[in-house]
């Protein structure tokens, strides 16, 4: 009886191609960037008031691209795991923690070179940057949602977490192109705010979206 229903059941399976639930994966990242980009333009531009590539070329500029984008990489190492219904994961969060603990310690290093100054740690943007850095993420969190719909992840809450750290990872590189701060404990405390927000956002989506 056991051996017929297992026949029947497995009769009529269509083959899955190898790699395919990476495949779909990195579709949806390439589909979020794609969008993410063309809602920066406007956005970005008129809010920040700041033309694309403003501060190319100086340091921090390739500081915060640096930050943000081992952001969305780490989230990248982790999401192929966590899709899977036996997918477990952990030194890409444990190198996240450690980055974000890295960046506070320089910028505290920094911070305390300039007396301890407000207007290193605010900038002139420290009110909006986090949620423009959300804003900006959305629509590869969006994307890597619809994606991770098709999956059957062991834990809906990591899943969506690990969206969307990549999604704040790279929706904040995507930011710095528009951000004119050039402190490093601003990039510290408001960058890593913003992919934090970003990361509890997809991990309360996923938890409500993702479930089997």
């Amino acid at each position: 009886m056991t051996d017929e229903l297992i026949a029947r059941l497995s009769a009529n399976l269509n083959r899955v191609p190898p790699q395919a639930l990476q495949n779909r994966l990195w579709i949806a990242v390439g589909l979020g960037l794609s969008a993410a980009l063309l809602l920066a333009y406007p956005v970005l531009h008129l809010l920040l008031d700041r033309p694309m590539g403003a501060t190319w070329g100086g340091m921090m500029f390739w500081v915060k691209a640096g930050y943000t984008i081992a952001f969305g990489l780490l989230g990248c190492a982790a999401l192929p795991v966590l899709a899977r219904p036996d997918g477990r994961i952990l030194w890409p969060m444990a190198s996240a923690a450690i980055l974000l603990l890295a960046s506070l310690t320089l910028g505290t290093m920094s911070w305390m070179t300039t007396d301890w100054s407000m207007s290193e740690l605010m900038g002139a943007t420290s009110m909006v940057c986090p949620w423009l850095i959300v804003l900006t993420s959305t629509p590869i969190l969006a994307a890597m949602l619809v994606a991770l719909r098709a999956m059957a992840p062991r834990s809906s809450t990591m899943a969506g977490f690990a969206a969307g750290l990549l999604a704040g990872g790279f929706g904040a590189a995507i930011y710095s192109f528009y951000c004119g701060e050039t402190g490093m404990m601003f990039m510290a405390v408001w960058y890593s705010l913003g992919v934090a927000a970003t990361a509890a956002l997809g991990a309360l989506l996923g938890r409500l979206l993702l479930r089997w």
